[in-house]
């Protein structure tokens, strides 16, 4: 229980780092270090209940989409500023560090093991993003699709 509080401590302070790296600035900054601790705590939830690597990372990255978009519209700023911080704690340093050091010492087995997580940790994160990036945009241009046809209901009255 408090390796978890660490962990989850650990990536509010890492996504807050990264923020700052990015000039995200004010009441944004503490907002994007916030997704980073969203991010890990769901990672930390899905882990606990499955062996999958896959599954965890793609509903962690599914989460911090959902927070970054609509801390967007909320703060009336780019989704980016709130979904690099958030998906921060996701991204395979770690798995990426041992494949190449396998590579570099020929271990071949090993490198194909670390290969595979890290793909797989990249495609799962990169999947969520792009699953609630798209129903987003699709649920904004349908909305904007009937704002715009509202607008021309009204001249046509008139």
């Amino acid at each position: 229980m408090i390796t978890q509080a660490v962990q989850v401590l650990s990536s509010f302070i890492g996504a807050l780092g990264f923020s700052i790296l990015f000039n995200v600035r004010g009441k944004k900054l503490f907002l994007a270090g916030l997704g980073g601790l969203v991010s890990w705590t769901v990672y930390l939830v899905i882990a606990s209940t499955t062996t999958s690597t896959f599954f965890p990372n793609f509903v962690a990255s599914m989460a911090a989409t959902i927070y970054a978009e609509g801390l967007a519209r909320l703060a009336k700023s780019p989704a980016t500023i709130f979904l690099i911080g958030a998906i921060i704690p996701l991204v395979p340093g770690g798995q990426l560090y041992y494949t190449m050091n396998y590579a570099v010492a020929k271990n071949w087995g090993l490198f194909t093991l670390y290969g595979q997580r890290t793909l797989i940790t990249a495609m799962a994160v990169s999947g969520g993003i792009m699953m609630i990036s798209s129903v987003y945009r699709l649920y904004n241009g349908v909305k904007g699709m009937k704002k715009k046809n509202r607008s021309k209901e009204k001249e046509s009255r008139t």
